[in-house]
Formats: structure tokens, sequence, C-alpha cells
């Protein structure tokens, strides 16, 4: 038996699939990052996986200024160009449907698409406890690093240019 294939898509809150997008960010418990006021002020892109025609993965993502935004540096510059990443804040797969290269086909959809917006980086922070998560990102090539926060975190980042 084939699995179907899975199409991704980048949405906003005018597509007519809108609703259940958000209804599988619910669901995942991740409605507190993917809508959160905070990000308000970046650009935010939407990415939804779906298979055979309902939404299964979803993917948030804003593009900023590397340094000043997360941490409180100052911007990183390079021949008077800031560096820009694509931060994944929110990121998610239907349990069902986990292990079947959805999750994988949403992050690369953000690498791709990261590039193509002049990013040099992607990086996704991610707590302890979201070990498969963790795997996925470590696969893939993603560098990672402990964060100092109350609980245990990780920041994972894949550079895209050199």
């Amino acid at each position: 038996m084939s699995v179907p294939r899975v199409a991704i898509h980048e949405l906003t809150p005018e597509h007519p699939e809108w609703q259940d997008y958000v209804d599988v960010i619910k669901g995942a418990g991740q409605e507190r990052w993917a809508f959160s006021a905070d990000f308000a002020r970046f650009p935010r892109h939407y990415v939804a996986a779906k298979r055979s025609g309902r939404v299964v993965g979803f993917l948030t993502y804003v593009i900023w200024e590397i340094g000043p935004n997360d941490r409180g540096h100052p911007p990183l510059v390079v021949d008077g160009v800031p560096l820009m990443e694509a931060k994944i804040i929110a990121f998610g797969v239907k349990e069902a449907h986990r292990r079947q290269g959805i999750g994988r086909a949403l992050q690369e959809h953000v690498l791709r698409r990261a590039k193509a917006l002049g990013c040099y980086q992607v990086r996704s922070v991610s707590d302890g406890d979201h070990p498969e998560n963790h795997r996925l990102k470590l696969t893939m090539g993603f560098a990672v690093e402990p964060m100092e926060r109350d609980q245990p975190t990780l920041s994972f980042i894949m550079p895209l240019r050199g």
C-alpha cells in the first residue's frame, strides 16, 4: 500500500482552508506560538502540509534580523547589510501522520523559501520534551546548541549560504 503524497502550501488567513489549519495548530497545543503577538511586527509565514485534501501538519515562521529580536544583541551586519533569518516559531504533524516524511517536507520548504527570501539561516528553538523534532532536525543537518532558559531548551540552526 502506498502512502498518498503530501502537498505543501503557504496560507494566509483569507485562504478557504485557514480554519482547518488553525484547528490542527490548536490540536497540537501550538497556538500560543503560531499566533503570538510577540511576532506581530515581523513578516509571518504559515505553511500547511495536506494529504488527501486534509491539513495534517503545519509550520509557522517569521523573517527577522539575526541578533536583536530574540537575544537582545545588536544586529549582525556584513558589508552594511543586516543578516536575516527565518525563525520557526511553531511546527507539528498530526500524530497519525508522523514518520511519513511530512515534517521533513515542511522543514525543507522553509529552507528553500528562506533562501529565496535572502535569509542567511533558519533557526528553530525547541523545548527539551520534543525528541522527535530534535531527531528530525539533526538528521537534516541542523547544528544544535543548548540554551539557558528555565527549562531544557535547544536552538537548531541551518546556514543557507556561506
